[in-house]
C-alpha cells in the first residue's frame, strides 16, 4: 500500500514517459492487512519480542481473530515476519511498484514512516540481532541496493551507501518538507 501525498509527482516508465502519480487509494482488504501489520509491530515494540497476543493485536487493528487467522495463520512468529517482510518492502519500495526517482523514492519512504511510526524502531532493535529480523532485514538491505544500482548505475556503491543514510535520517527526523527533500536529493536525479 503507497500513499502518496502529492498528486502532481511524476511516474516514469521503462520507455521514458512520463505520467501523472495520482494518489493511491488502497482496497479494503489491504487496508485490513495494513493495520493488522501495522498493530503487530507496534506491540512488537512496545511489549517485547513476541509477547503480545494475538487477541491484542486484533483489538488494535479493530478486526476479529478469525480475519488475523484467515490473513496470516495463527503463528506469530510468522506473523510478525510477514509483519517486516511486508512494512520493509512496502517502505523501501521493492516490489518498484512505482517507477520514481530517489528524490520520490525518499519522500514515498517519509510518508510510509509517518503511517508505520513502529516499523523505524523495530528496525533498529533487530538490526544486527542475528536473529530471524536481521535476516530479513539484511536481505531486504541487499535487494534495495540491487535496485539502486540498475536504476543508477552511474553512482558507485558509496553514493547509494549516501542515499540509504540520509534515508534512514529523514525516516528519523520525519518532519521534512517536500521542498528541502528536493534540495537534499535533487543531484541524484540529474546524475
Amino acid at each position: 500500500m503507497t500513499i502518496m501525498t502529492d498528486s502532481t509527482n511524476l511516474q516514469t516508465n521503462d520507455e521514458g514517459d512520463s505520467k501523472p502519480l495520482r494518489t493511491v487509494k488502497p482496497k479494503k482488504n489491504e487496508e485490513v492487512h495494513f493495520r493488522i501489520l501495522n498493530a503487530v509491530t507496534k506491540l512488537e515494540v512496545a511489549k517485547g519480542h513476541l509477547n503480545w497476543k494475538i487477541a491484542e493485536v486484533a483489538k488494535e487493528a479493530d478486526v476479529t481473530r478469525s480475519l488475523i487467522y484467515y490473513y496470516l495463520g495463527k503463528e506469530k512468529d510468522v506473523i510478525l515476519k510477514e509483519a517486516v517482510k511486508y512494512m520493509i518492502s512496502t517502505v523501501f519500495n521493492l516490489t518498484q511498484e512505482h517507477s520514481v526517482g530517489i528524490r520520490e523514492r525518499i519522500k514515498i519512504v517519509r510518508d510510509q514512516i509517518i503511517q508505520m511510526p513502529y516499523l523505524l524502531a523495530l528496525y533498529m532493535i533487530n538490526k544486527g540481532a542475528g536473529n530471524d529480523l536481521s535476516d530479513i532485514i539484511a536481505e531486504a538491505e541487499v535487494e534495495l541496493f540491487e535496485i539502486l544500482s540498475k536504476k543508477h548505475p552511474n553512482l558507485d556503491h558509496r553514493e547509494h551507501l549516501r542515499i540509504y543514510f540520509m534515508q534512514l535520517g529523514i525516516c528519523l527526523y520525519r518532519d521534512v518538507d517536500d521542498d528541502t527533500l528536493d534540495y537534499l536529493f535533487s543531484q541524484y536525479d540529474r546524475k
